[in-house]
Formats: C-alpha cells, structure tokens, sequence
C-alpha cells in the first residue's frame, strides 16, 4: 500500500470512529468496541484515539471510555447557525421573549454540559452576559436540569457521579437533593435555577423533544434575580413548558393538540 493510500485508510477509519461515537451520544465506547469497529487491534485503536484526543474531536473519562469531544461543536460553527432546532425554533423563542420581556436561550446537551444555540435579548437595560456557543454545567442550571431529567437514567447517574461541585451558595451539591430536584422536574415539566449557577440570575427552563422521543434541548426565560423572584419562576415555568412543547411538536414529537394551549399573557 502506498503513502496516499494508508493516508485514506486512516482518514475512513478515524471518521469511522467519529461516527460510532455519534451514533452512541449519550453513552461511552470502550476501547474494544472501537478495535472491534474499525477492524484493528486495540493498540492501534489506542492510536487512533490518542491522537482524536489530542485534536479535541474525542475525550476519554475516567473509566477510560470514549465520546465525542468539544472540537466538533466549534467546528460546526457555520452549520450551528443553519440548525434544524434553533431555524424551528426561532418564532417561539421570539414570541416568548416578546411576552415575557426577559432573555430567552435556546441550548442543546453536550457532554455534562449545555451549549448555548441561541438568544434573544431582553429589552430591559441590565442583560444577561450569556453568549452563543457558551458551555454550562447541566446540574446548576434551568436548561440542563431540564434535560438531565429526562436522560436516560445511567446517562445521568453518569453526569451525577463527574462531581456536581457548587458553583454558588444556592447550588444543590447533593446527589440525594439533585435527584429529588430532577424528579420534581420531570413532574411539573419545567426546571428552575435559583441563584444555583450565578449569583443574581434566575432562570426557568423545559424540555424539547424530538420525533423519537428523545430530549435534544431545552429553552428558558433568564433574567436578574430582583426581577425575577422565585415566585415569578414558578409562575412562568408553565408558559416556557408551552413553549418547548411547540417547538417538540414542530420537530415531530407527537404532542397533543389539547396539550399546546396558546401562550397566555403573562401580567408583571
């Protein structure tokens, strides 16, 4: 075999094991899943890896498993701006900004974190410093908790056991309280971050799902916590589930119509 032709070989199999790593998000791969995929044996598996690794596009954790790593996110720049959930988005978040007069995220999973997909500005004077392409942990914050709840649960035993270490005073640290959190989540269908992740900023987040079921996403209101009291929260955790919900429903997840009430107005 040639130079170019090992060249291409190694290509086909580094993207092959890009693309095993795709198709297991939300999981890990061990390195003989790798070996056994690409037809090698592990040490030269190891190589391939290493060296994914040390671009970025793979990370390895502490049980020495794989998934994809943070590179790509950055790589995808330009496709990030045309994605299919933040295009679907886009009127929803618009009409919730709109009615609630507060900054709207939109934020899809990565890893233990959040990415930030979008944001739509609120018109009030003092705005949330929050950036697109920004990483947050899942555990402190209204977005990821409303994804966290809806992981699978060894996905997220998994999350759990990386360390959820306070970021804040008000950051629930316990592994007990965190699962409560999450199960009241699941149940009223929204997340709230009280101070957890910031000091001074409340947000209220939901859940998106797609046409499988699967969570991909969550959408929030933010905003400074003398504006936004925990009872605010609570009042607009409701009108966000609606609207992740529109969004879910325009991504195919079988919604019922009876379940997607207009948007009421929300008197501040």
């Amino acid at each position: 075999m040639d130079r170019h032709s090992a060249t291409a070989v190694t290509v086909v199999k580094a993207f092959s094991i890009l693309n095993l790593l795709a198709h297991r998000a939300g999981s890990t791969v061990s390195l003989g899943e790798v070996a056994a995929h690409i037809g090698t044996s592990k040490s030269t598996a190891h190589r391939y890896l290493t060296t994914l690794e040390e671009l970025g596009v793979v990370e390895r954790d502490m049980k020495d498993r794989f998934r994809l790593g943070p590179k790509l996110i950055e790589l995808a720049g330009v496709l990030l701006a045309e994605h299919d959930l933040r295009r679907e988005s886009e009127p929803f978040l618009l009409e919730l900004a709109s009615q609630t007069q507060e900054t709207v995220h939109l934020a899809v999973p990565s890893e233990n974190e959040v990415i930030y997909l979008a944001k739509v500005e609120s018109p009030h004077p003092i705005r949330m410093a929050s950036r697109i392409g920004a990483r947050m942990p899942m555990y402190s914050t209204a977005l990821g908790k409303a994804i966290l709840a809806h992981f699978p649960p060894e996905r997220a035993q998994e999350i759990i056991d990386a360390g959820i270490p306070p970021r804040t005073p008000y950051t629930i640290s316990s592994v007990e309280a965190l699962r409560a959190e999450l199960a009241q989540v699941q149940a009223q269908g929204f997340a709230l971050d009280d101070q957890e992740n910031e000091l001074g900023v409340r947000c209220v987040g939901a859940p998106i799902f797609d046409y499988s079921g699967e969570v991909v996403g969550a959408v929030s209101v933010s905003g400074p916590a003398h504006r936004l009291s925990r009872e605010m929260l609570l009042k607009l955790g409701p009108l966000v589930r609606e609207t992740a919900l529109k969004i879910s429903r325009r991504l195919g997840y079988p919604v019922p119509e009876r379940e997607v009430h207009d948007a009421v107005e929300v008197r501040r």
